[in-house]
Formats: structure tokens, C-alpha cells, sequence
């Protein structure tokens, strides 16, 4: 099923032992278009930190309850990659600025 990346933004990440944070944004690859990674933000849980969540993982989106689940715990994520640490290009994590 196809989901609208807008619509899920807020979504609920919930890991297998309990929820974690939610959807910020999407990282895409370059080539395909493909959604690689969601952005979380966990600042609920582990003190404000935004990790990347490999769409590998995801095990349901609940579009009604507006929850994705993914097949890792709450530790798991907690030490995955933030998106400061991560090998990403600057350009990809700087805002879009618009000149009129």
C-alpha cells in the first residue's frame, strides 16, 4: 500500500516493547526515490535526539490510529544512528530556502 509521506509526518513510532517517538521527516535515496530512512524524533523518551530508522525495519503503518510499528526495541533504537552522527550530505540536512 502506498502512504503519502506528508500525511505520516507525527506518525507514532512503535517499537516491540513500547512506543519511542515520531515520524519528523523522510530521507529518500538520491537515485530511486525510495524512502531509506525516517527521521525520528525521540525527545519523549531519550532526551531530544532525532535517529534514523531504516524502513527495512517497519513492520506496519496503521494509517487510522496513525502509528508505524517496527521490528526493533526501544534500546535498539535508542542506539541507532542520530542525525547529526550520520553519514549524510550537508546539503540533505540543511532547510530549503526559497529566493523570490
Amino acid at each position: 500500500m502506498l502512504h503519502k509521506t506528508t500525511k505520516m509526518l507525527g506518525y507514532h513510532l512503535v517499537a516491540t516493547d513500547g512506543e519511542i517517538g515520531h515520524v519528523d521527516d523522510f530521507l529518500l535515496e538520491e537515485s530511486s526515490w525510495k524512502v531509506r530512512y525516517l527521521v525520528v524524533d525521540t525527545s519523549n523518551w531519550i532526551g531530544g535526539r532525532s535517529v534514523l530508522v531504516s524502513t527495512d525495519v517497519l513492520d506496519e503503518v496503521d494509517s487510522e490510529k496513525q502509528r508505524i510499528s517496527v521490528q526493533l526495541t526501544r534500546e535498539q533504537i535508542q542506539k541507532s544512528p542520530s542525525v547529526d552522527t550520520a553519514d549524510i550530505a550537508l546539503v540533505e540536512t540543511l532547510p530549503t530556502i526559497w529566493i523570490m
